[in-house]
Order: structure tokens, then sequence, then C-alpha cells
């Protein structure tokens, strides 16, 4: 991609003849990767002005429909570290290494991403941060007294949301909520910080069915309609209905086989159903949680994925006179809409696509990361916010723009290319 140096140059020859309408329905099939558009909007006024048009970025989201996964973070020793799948850096990176709390503690741990923000907690778990990686944008919010005085921080755990239209594709513009779950003793607690009204809602609780108390897994939660899913011991699942604020627990199927907690996941299916998603040997197994129209509900297997033959020969050992594998493969995280996950082995982590089994190594660093956040996010005009970072400056599109009027000119086939050969 060729760099110029200025600001707003004059667009392509070709372009200066095409209708903003017509421009708008290229525009529309650049791939979904920020980058393309944030460099689209430098090429001139007018692509800026199209671009940052609230009416092409709602249709931008709708032809694209689902936010690409721009990277990962984690957590270290360190800090919070992000990780891009594709690209460099970037201002998400820069952005994530100015995160500092004030006080002894001055670290901020990850808790999970969804809808284009992040969460993170303090050490003590005294507060929670709503970040936006996109604009800088964040909200400090003091944890209750309550959930501060659980007896263990495995016993806690918290979740940020936006309760969405379902126009908003990337649920960006709804009201964001920050939910907390914990338990103590036989009881599970709940509660919603709404950010649009900067309170607290009533805290949530239920008696645990059962002498066996719960204890959460140290892993992302599950949103599927109006829920969210956290797995708990005892072969169980925490649902909080966020919408009639209630709780209780739901099991975990029966015949499912002894896998390690690091290897089981929760996750939102395609259509909109829970699923868990769990490790054995070499084999990804995905099961659904169907409901039927009485309210009675089982848990079908929908598929289970060979890893043997989707990632690339992973090291192996020699143990006596045999040579084995060093460790199975794990689940490191999941995409929001459970299409993509990403599996750490022996040799790095890698993406895989669910629906055409590609993959992509995505890191090196496999045996030190447990659990990764995905990101996903579209193009948000004016990104930097109150803790801007400097912008790409005079970086244009002379070769894209080239590309795109090219496509033009051979009808949307190119287009559609382009968006397929982006993913993620």
């Amino acid at each position: 991609m060729g760099e110029v140096v200025g600001s707003h140059s004059s667009p392509p020859p070709a372009a200066e003849s095409v209708p903003d309408d017509v421009l708008a329905e290229i525009l529309l099939r650049l791939p979904p990767h920020p980058s393309f558009l944030s460099q689209a909007s430098l090429v001139c006024n007018r692509w800026r002005r199209l671009i940052h048009n609230p009416n092409f970025l709602r249709r931008f989201r709708a032809f694209h429909q689902t936010p690409p996964v721009l990277g990962f973070f984690h957590n270290s020793s360190e800090g919070a570290l992000f990780v891009p799948t594709e690209g460099p850096p970037g201002r998400i990176a820069a952005e994530t290494t100015s995160l500092h709390r004030g006080g002894d503690d001055g670290m901020w741990w990850f808790v999970g991403c969804r809808h284009g923000r992040a969460l993170l907690r303090s050490v003590d778990w005294a507060d929670v941060l709503v970040w936006d990686p996109m604009t800088g944008e964040r909200r400090c919010i003091t944890v209750p007294n309550q959930m501060q005085e659980a007896d263990y921080i495995s016993n806690r755990d918290a979740a940020v949301f936006c309760t969405a239209s379902g126009g908003d594709e990337d649920g960006r513009s709804g009201p964001f909520h920050v939910a907390l779950v914990f338990t103590i003793d036989n009881g599970m607690f709940a509660c919603v910080y709404s950010l649009q009204t900067g309170a607290w809602g009533d805290l949530i609780s239920t008696p645990t069915p059962g002498p066996l108390p719960c204890m959460l897994f140290d892993e992302p939660p599950a949103l599927v309609g109006e829920a969210l899913y956290w797995l708990v011991n005892g072969s169980r699942i925490i649902e909080f209905n966020f919408s009639t604020h209630s709780l209780s627990l739901i099991w975990r199927p029966s015949e499912m086989p002894a896998t390690h907690k690091w290897n089981i996941r929760v996750v939102s299916l395609e259509d909109d159903v829970l699923g868990l998603a769990f490790v054995k040997d070499f084999t990804m197994h995905l099961w659904a949680r169907e409901v039927a129209d009485d309210g009675a509900s089982n848990w079908i297997p929908r598929r289970a994925v060979e890893m043997d033959n989707v990632l690339p020969p992973l090291p192996m050992v020699t143990e006596g006179s045999r040579r084995r594998r060093m460790v199975p493969v794990w689940i490191s995280g999941f995409s929001e809409d459970g299409n993509m996950v990403f599996i750490g082995t022996p040799a790095g982590i890698f993406l895989v696509w669910l629906q055409t089994l590609k993959f992509k190594k995505v890191s090196d660093e496999s045996l030190l990361i447990k659990t990764i956040h995905p990101y996903e996010s579209f193009y948000v005009p004016n990104g930097g916010g109150k803790h801007k970072t400097a912008t790409v400056g005079a970086r244009l599109l002379g070769q894209v723009a080239s590309e795109v009027f090219s496509a033009h000119s051979d009808g949307d086939r190119a287009g559609d290319n382009w968006k397929g050969e982006h993913k993620g």
C-alpha cells in the first residue's frame, strides 16, 4: 500500500465524476477491518464526509454484519497486553500500555470484552474500568461493598454488555451495563450497573440448591439473549437473566467426559442458543442447549472438530521408545458469535474459523497465556477521544483507491471478494 506525505489530497481522477451515492456504495464494500475506512477517510474531505456520515456507518455495519476480530487482550506480569491478529499493533496497543490505576496496586486486570468495550478490574476488586479501545473513553466504577467482601477472589466475576436495539449491529449506540456476580457460602448474588444512569441496581440473591457451594471458573461468561452464563464447579452453570433479574443454576450435559476446567467454555452459538465447547485430547466438541416450546431443555451434540486435521503438526517429545505430543490442545478464547476459536498449543496460539476450518497463528507464547479476550470492532470515527494518541498522519489510499474504482468498473463481484478475503 502506497504512502504519500500530506494531509487531505485530491481524490483519484476517476473518483471526481462519481456521484456521492455511487461512491458510498463502493466504499461500503471495503473490508470491515477499521484500518481500511480509517485510511480511506484521509484521501480527501469528500471521502471523509461520506465515511463519517452516521447513516453510512450504520449501512457499513449492516453490510458486513459481524465486526472483525482486531486482536486479543491478555493479562501478564507486566499488566494487560494487546496482541493484534492482523497488521501492526497500532493505537489499541499504545492505549493498552497507558492503562494505569493510581495507588500501590496500579495495575488493571482484564475481565472481558463485548460490543466494542473492554472491562478491567483492580487487583483488589474495589473498582472496575469500562474502556473503549477505539476512542480511548474510560469510566471507572466503584464496586459495591458486598462484592468487595467476598471470601475468595475466584468467587466473583463481571461482564460488560450493551442492550442495543436489533438495528445496531455492533451494539455501540445502545446503553451499556456492567454485571457483577459472586457467591458466598451457599448463595449466589448479582447486581447491574448502568452507565446511562451512573448507578448500581438492587442486589439480586438466591440460595444455591444442594450442599455444594458454587465456585466460579476464572473464564469469561457467554451472553445469550438477555442472559449471561458462567461456568461453576460441580458440572453446573450460573444463569443470570438481567431482564427478569433472576439467578439460577443449570446442569452441564451428563454425557460430557471428564475434562480439565481450562478446556471448557460457555459460548453463544450462531442461532442465539447457549453452547458448550470442550476439548478432549485433540478433539473440540460443541454442544447446544436446545429449549422446547414447553420450556424443557436438553443438551444436543452439534459438532466435533479434529484439531489434528486442522492445525499444523504439533511438537513431539520422546518418552522411552515412543514419541508423543507434549500436551493436548486447549481452548484459549472464543469470538462473541462463537464462529472463531483461539486454540492454545505447545507451538503457539492459533485462530481457527469454525465455518471454513482455516487457521492462522497469532502468537508464539501460548504456554504463558491461559485466557485471552478477543476484541471485535468496526471503524469508529475520530478515534482517540480524551486519551488521543498520534494518528496515522498522511497515509493515503493511492493504491487502495485505485483498486476500489477498479472494483466499481468490474461490478460488485470484486467487492464481495474483498469481503471474503479479509476475515477477522
